[in-house]
Parts: structure tokens; sequence; C-alpha cells
């Protein structure tokens, strides 16, 4: 029917078509915007809320793990949510009664919040949140909320959680008046460009009714010319038009496909931007960017954490007001010629905080390229490995040490004895071994029982260590056999005195949970390199000796070769 139509007409006729589609899509484009814009709003409070509720779940893991108290646990919690602003957007924290327990506005910490505020529906706020969150689902609520810097309440919309082990409701909100504000004034600009549409449309479609073809086969030339850009094979419009509309069509048809193409490809790079910046600010490990001249031009959430500066206080400095002074220069020299060699640095090292807390940490540099193969900066992140540096340290603690009495066991005794023997060797110096077997102890654990015994061990541990100087090595080989290596004494004077006191202290009443038990000692004595040249021969003539001192009878000590042993005056070797 339109092919029986004038051109001006049929002009007019899509005009008004295309207006009252571009109505409708117009239309629907604000609606979609505001909807879509809700919807991030939405997302962004939820987002904060997971993550706050993923580190309280972390810091609970550590309650029950006995690492922290709930206290600390709670305090750690609160500083973590506080440091979660952004933007506009908050974090808040109320207990089930409802208590707040921290937000932005300092007034409210600690007041009863029951009846502060109400919702949409004129529910009280905070109690219909406990209400909304309980079985620990989520939910938004929208409410009027006094802007900061004054001005009256504003609408918001607030997503909150209840983490259920501290009966905390945790809570994000975010203005939308913005939104709804943009969406009529959108809706009230486009009824007027619309209006205006409308009569130049009338008025251009009179003028094009009258003299079309020129100007339809320029524009058409035009945006072909324009579509010869676009990357890609498109398929023209399905026109059945063979004159310059059709052609129009066709070339519109390349046109939109271009313009959908670049729109397309500014929305993935718009979406990977965000993704990009949210793993930046929420993740655990702290990040540094700096530029060519090692000058700090980024930071995240994590490094104000870690190091306790600021994003302001951080940015243009360099790096090394980190340092902490253990590393030399040389350290630092190798760590910037491995940059320049591979790109890439990684190892641990030890930084200062702005408190001045000396921590190490686990730290990877890579050189961000530029052009000329020359580094347009330097992409640092790193960890705190406070924690795993102590659990280390008590992991090597006991691996060394007997558990029951503290003192080195056999594998440190041994491995203490061949580093003896090497400096004894290379200094042409000497040392001192002996051999402390317990007499009696047996029948204390046949009377009573093996928790008195430990104690009477750990006590013999103790009134050992006392006899000897503190960097003289003493340890428990099991059972009630101990060693005592003391380096640098080759006299067997020196070494008679210490096995005497040894016996002597051993000898003396043990008071043990209101019982007193009496013990004694047989010690065996042998000194490099006069009774051997290496720790096995040296341990061989220790043990040899301590068993003559117990077959002398006791309560005695004895040195390598000797046949009889030597009797401590007072000790009557009795239990």
């Amino acid at each position: 029917m339109m092919r029986r139509l004038p051109i001006g007409p049929r002009l007019h006729v899509m005009v008004v078509v295309m207006l009252a589609a571009i109505a409708i899509v117009a239309w629907s484009a604000v609606a979609e915007m505001r909807d879509r814009l809700m919807a991030e709003r939405r997302d962004q409070c939820r987002m904060l809320v997971d993550v706050a509720l993923n580190d309280l779940t972390l810091l609970e893991g550590k309650v029950a793990a006995g690492t922290l108290s709930r206290a600390e646990a709670e305090t750690e919690g609160i500083a973590r949510i506080s440091a979660m602003t952004v933007g506009g957007n908050y974090l808040w924290i109320n207990d089930t009664r409802p208590v707040m327990i921290w937000h932005p506005i300092a007034e409210l910490v600690g007041r009863a919040v029951g009846d502060a505020m109400f919702d949409a529906e004129r529910h009280p706020l905070f109690p219909e949140m406990v209400r909304r969150t309980e079985g620990g689902v989520g939910a938004f609520v929208a409410y009027d909320w006094p802007k900061p810097g004054g001005g009256g309440a504003s609408r918001k919309l607030s997503y909150v959680k209840r983490f259920e082990p501290w009966n905390w409701v945790v809570g994000s909100g975010i203005y939308i008046d913005d939104v709804e504000a943009g969406y009529h004034e959108a809706a009230v600009r486009f009824g007027l460009i619309a209006l205006a549409a409308g009569a130049i449309g009338g008025l251009v479609a009179w003028l094009l009714g009258r003299s079309v073809t020129r100007p339809l086969a320029a524009v058409t030339a035009a945006m072909e010319r324009l579509a010869e850009d676009a990357p890609g094979e498109v398929t023209p419009m399905a026109v059945d038009h063979a004159d310059e509309i059709g052609a129009l069509g066709r070339a519109l048809a390349a046109f939109q496909r271009s313009l959908d193409d670049r729109a397309e490809a500014h929305r993935q790079g718009d979406y990977l931007r965000r993704e990009i910046e949210v793993v930046f600010q929420h993740m655990s490990e702290a990040v540094m960017v700096t530029d060519s001249e090692n000058r700090i031009t980024r930071v995240n959430p994590s490094f104000t954490r870690i190091t306790g500066y600021t994003a302001e206080e951080a940015l243009g400095n360099d790096p090394g007001m980190l340092a902490s002074g253990r590393h030399d220069r040389a350290f630092y020299s190798e760590m910037w010629r491995e940059l320049s060699r591979v790109g890439e640095w990684q190892g641990e090292i030890w930084n200062r905080t702005k408190g001045g807390e000396v921590y190490p940490e686990s730290l990877s540099i890579t050189v961000i390229p530029g052009q000329d193969a020359k580094p347009a900066g330097y992409l640092a992140t790193f960890l705190d490995i406070t924690d795993r540096k102590r659990r280390e340290t008590r992991m090597r603690w006991r691996a060394e040490h007997d558990r029951l009495t503290g003192l080195f066991n056999r594998d440190q005794f041994e491995a203490r004895l061949a580093d003896a023997v090497r400096v004894a060797r290379e200094g042409s110096g000497g040392f001192t071994l002996m051999f402390v077997d317990l007499d009696g102890f047996k029948p204390v654990n046949d009377e009573y029982g093996h928790s008195v015994g430990d104690a009477v061990l750990r006590q013999v541990g103790k009134r050992i260590r006392a006899q000897v100087r503190g960097d003289d090595t003493v340890s428990r080989l099991g059972g009630d056999e101990f060693t005592v290596l003391i380096a640098g004494l080759t006299s067997a004077e020196g070494a008679e005195r210490i096995a005497e006191k040894v016996v002597r202290t051993l000898g003396q009443p043990f008071r043990i949970r209101e019982r007193t038990v009496t013990i004694g000692a047989s010690v065996g004595v042998a000194l490099f390199p006069d009774h051997g040249l290496d720790g096995a021969k040296l341990v061989a003539a220790a043990d040899a000796a301590m068993y003559v001192a117990k077959e002398a009878g006791r309560g005695r000590y004895a040195f390598a070769g000797d046949s009889m042993a030597h009797a401590v005056a007072w000790y009557d070797g009795a239990m």
C-alpha cells in the first residue's frame, strides 16, 4: 500500500511511525536505565555486605582455632568493616536488640535504635532489619535517611544480612534519590524533545516530499562511506524498495551494525574494568603501583590495612618509606638487578608499618613494560606473613626440643655435638660431655604415677640447667637420660666441679603436689680430645663412665677410663 502513496505522504506516515517507535524505545530505554542503575546499587550494597561477612567468617574461624579471642575477633571485624567505605556507600553493624555497634555517624554507636527510623512501609527500621534477616537471609530495605552535610532526609536503599555466630546484622546503604530524580528529568526532557522532533519531522517530511532524490542520494553515499570502516561482514536490511529510500535503509543497517559493534566493545571494556576494580579493592594482598621514577601512584585498601599508611599518605612517595633497616644496600642492589634482568622479583623482606612495627612480608614485584623496552612502572603485591613466621618458629622449636622438659631433644643434641667436634678440631680446643642417668626414678613412677614422674623430670631439667652456663647444651635423650655439653671446658678439675654440683642438686628432695620425692643421679664424664675425637666415641665413653658410677653405688660421677667412681660426700643414695 505504501508503494502507491506519493513520497510526501509516505514520508509523513514514516515520520509518525518513526516518532512513535522512537518514543517507545526511548521511554523503555529510560526505564531500563533506571532499573539498571537500581540493580547496580543493589549489587553494590550486597557485594560490600558479602565481603564484610566473609571477613567475619574468617575471624570466627580463627576464634574456633583458638588463635583469636572472641573480643579480639570482634574488634578486628569492626576495624575491617569501618575501612570498607566506598564513596557514599558505607557499612554499619547493629545487634539483634537492636543496639548500634558501629556506624560512620559516631553519635549512633552504642545507642538503642529500635525507634530511630522507619522504612517505606512505616515499620521501625532497625527492628524490621533484624526481623527480615532471621535465618541468615539477606534483605533490601528502602527508607529515608539524612544526607551527610544536611539538606534533610533522602531516599536510601540498604542491604542487610545477619552474621549468626555473633548475632550481628551487617548492612550497607546507598542513596537512590539521584536515580529517581534523573529518571523524571530524563522523562521530561524526552517529552520536550519528542514535541520538538514531531514539529521538525513534519516540516522535514513536507520539504523532503518536494525534493527528495538528491538529498537522499547524498545521505546514502555519506552513510555508506561511514560504514566502510566498520569491522566484519554485515548484512543489509531487507528492503524491497529499489529507490533512494531502500538504499538509505541498507546504509542505515550497516551503520547500525557498526554502532552496535562499537557499543558492545565499550560495554565489554567497561565490565572488565569494573571487575578489575572490584578485585583491586577487595583482594587480601596489598597492591602498590609505581611510575618509572619509582613514585607510588596507586595503592589498594589492603595496603593501608597492612602498612597503616593511607593512600593520601603513600601517593607520590618512594616505597623506601616502608624500609625496616634490616636489609643492607647489597640486598636491594641484587633485587634491582634481578628486576632488570628477568622483569620480576619474588622473595621475603622485612618492612616497617607507619606505627614503627617491623614485620615480615612475602613480596612480588613485576615490571610494567613501557616504550623502547624501558619500564613504565612497577607493580608490587605483598602479604604480611607474621603469623606464618610464628608458626614456623613454633614448629622449629618443637622439632628441636623435648616437649616435656623444654630441653633439647636427641636430634638436636647429636647436631650440636657434631658442631662442637668440628669447632674443636678447627680451633684446637675442647669441650666436656656428661651423661646423666637418674637413680631411683622408676619407683617414683610406679608409686605416684606418671604425672608425678613427669613433674620430677621437668624439675630435673631446670636443676641441671641452673648448674651450667646459658649457652651450654642440656638435652633429654628420653626416659630419665640427660646429657650436658659444655663448650670450652677441657680441664678435669672444672668438669669434676660441675659433675659434683649436678649430683648434689639432683639428690636434694623434690616437692611435687604436696609430696616429697627423693631420687639421685649417676654422671659419666668424657673430655674432648682426651676420651675421643668424634661424637660417637665420646658418647660411648661418657655412657660407659656413667655405668661405672651407677655400679659403684649410684649418686656418683665417673670419668671415662676410670675404674672407680667418685662419691659426693653428703649423698647416701637413699630414696
